[in-house]
């Protein structure tokens, strides 16, 4: 995104140098009083308005691609702001979630440390919640990452359902070009065209993201947005180039119904793989608690047997000489809570 957007930046100061120019060429023939004489005198005055009115065009017309430039520019902005804000919540998270299992391994591992021979049981639901841990984590990643696509084609949806309302404009100003609606009606038939085209490039940058999320996702149809040419505009404007344009007009409305359906389609398709997703992730999740709770149950188990042990040892008479200093010097056992011998044994 990065990229483009730098690829964006350029091409807009390479259209602003062209709308000073086209700006500056405009106004030097509209307002140049010889060059009207001379068209005047040798009896050209149509040649001059039509002269100066492709000056104006070609000046509207960078204008034009200037606006849809920045609009772009501003697309990818905001796209990339939303990403930002993502990525921070998720870092933010992530690191919340690694913290507090940093804290809990800790505790953990100040009682359980290394494997315990003594308690073998312990050990094996041990390993069955990391397990149970691990693919839990791994169905989250894969349901946040279906929803992500989802949305996204959900996106491109409501963009191309845009284009499709900037269609619908431009043929109803075409029907008034061709009754005679004049430069005016043009302008504004380009100008809705030019709309149609941005927010069907939006549709086309988010269906490339969420290809970058999921395989699934395929490219959708391509549509084809016909500008128009200034010069059948200024020279060749008639009831027949207008019925033509309209024509073209109404075949991009054909191509652009197909990419909505496509769309559609996928998100449908998208629907369906979040809704399983969340679903194995709830199971997941489901397990990792029954491992949880199994190997909580154990280690209380083992806490009631160590700490039952110790109480019935301490009640008890102290050994004779000999075998209490063999109890002092197993402090240094393999035991993993320092219980006396009898216990272990």
């Amino acid at each position: 995104m990065q990229a483009e957007l730098k690829r964006v930046n350029a091409e807009l100061k390479k259209l602003e140098l062209a709308r000073k120019k086209e700006l500056k060429e405009h106004e030097n023939y509209r307002d140049s009083v010889m060059k009207r004489f001379a068209y005047r005198v040798g009896g050209k005055t149509d040649k001059f308005a039509a002269k100066a009115a492709k000056e104006e065009k070609e000046y509207f017309d960078v204008l034009q691609k200037l606006q849809q430039q920045t609009d772009q520019k501003n697309t990818i902005e905001s796209m990339i702001a939303d990403g930002n804000q993502i990525k921070s919540g998720l870092e933010n998270q992530t690191q919340a979630h690694k913290q507090a299992q940093l804290d809990l391994d800790s505790l953990y591992q100040g009682i359980f440390q290394g494997t315990t021979p003594d308690f073998p049981e312990e050990d094996s639901l041990e390993k069955s919640a990391e397990a149970a841990s691990q693919a839990h984590h791994q169905a989250s990643l894969e349901a946040k990452n279906c929803e992500q696509v989802f949305n996204m084609l959900n996106d491109a949806w409501n963009a191309l359902r845009q284009a499709a309302a900037y269609i619908e404009e431009a043929l109803s100003h075409s029907r008034m070009d061709m009754f005679g609606g004049g430069t005016m009606s043009d302008m504004m038939e380009r100008n809705a065209l030019s709309k149609a085209q941005n927010s069907i490039h939006r549709a086309e940058m988010l269906t490339t993201q969420a290809q970058r999320l999921s395989p699934h996702v395929k490219d959708l149809p391509s549509v084809g947005i016909d500008h128009g040419n200034i010069m059948s505009d200024v020279f060749f404007d008639n009831i027949f180039t207008d019925m033509a344009f309209h024509d073209k007009i109404k075949n991009s409305r054909t191509q652009l119904q197909r990419a909505v359906a496509a769309c559609e389609q996928q998100i449908d398709a998208a629907r369906e793989r979040s809704t399983a997703a969340q679903h194995e992730m709830q199971q997941r999740w489901d397990a990792l608690l029954t491992a949880r709770n199994q190997l909580q149950k154990a280690r209380e188990q083992i806490f009631e047997r160590v700490l039952g042990g110790q109480q019935g040892q301490a009640s008890a008479p102290a050994p004779p000489g000999p075998s209490h200093a063999a109890g002092t010097d197993n402090k240094g056992s393999n035991n993993p809570f320092d219980q006396p011998p009898a216990y272990s044994s």
